[in-house]
């Protein structure tokens, strides 16, 4: 039978009010994601001028990641900045891992945060 359920989570990634959190420290997110699953992340505001940060869920611990923008769009690092939105560079890395910018994030953006916990 067809299942809705690939449907629905990529859904949720759609929906920027499941993970973008805007202006929240660190020790907030921190707060939000303690405890919850491998790979579940949210997108702030960083402390760095235009800037955002992507706190996410690695082997039970946060790790935070500076998300830039630049004139050519959003990423976490040279050549990367392909992304036209927060939104676009999320979806793109639900399927792919962090691992190929930092060796400590073998993990990709798999669950937003304010997700309704999957039945």
């Amino acid at each position: 039978p067809y299942s809705m359920r690939d449907g629905e989570e990529d859904l949720l990634h759609h929906d920027e009010s499941t993970w973008y959190m805007g202006k929240m420290k660190r020790e907030q997110a921190e707060e939000m994601l303690a405890g919850k699953a491998d790979g579940t992340f949210l997108i702030r505001e960083s402390r760095q001028k235009g800037c955002y940060a992507c706190s996410v869920v690695v082997d039970g611990d946060t790790k935070h990641c500076v998300i830039y923008k630049t004139t050519t769009g959003y990423g976490f690092a040279e050549p990367y900045y392909l992304y036209a939105s927060l939104k676009e560079l999320v979806l793109h890395y639900q399927h792919t891992s962090l691992v190929q910018h930092n060796d400590a994030l073998n993990v990709s953006l798999s669950y937003p945060v304010l997700a309704p916990p999957s039945r």
